[in-house]
């Protein structure tokens, strides 16, 4: 599946983050086991910088 970036419309590199698990959670709730999602995969523009991050478990954000 190729990105194309929302800002240049350059076509994306798939990309790893070099950190720790990234999560993400709806702040109108208490973060835990089934309100966080891990975001994978990432993509980045090599033209712009811009950076594309998606929620593996999206449906746990609502």
């Amino acid at each position: 599946m190729e990105q194309t970036c929302i800002k240049c419309e350059s076509v994306m590199v798939k990309a790893k983050v070099d950190s720790h698990t990234i999560r993400v959670y709806n702040s109108a709730f208490k973060a835990n086991s089934k309100t966080l999602s891990e975001v994978s995969p990432c993509f980045v523009c090599p033209n712009c910088g811009f950076i594309e991050l998606y929620a593996l478990n999206p449906e746990r954000l609502i």
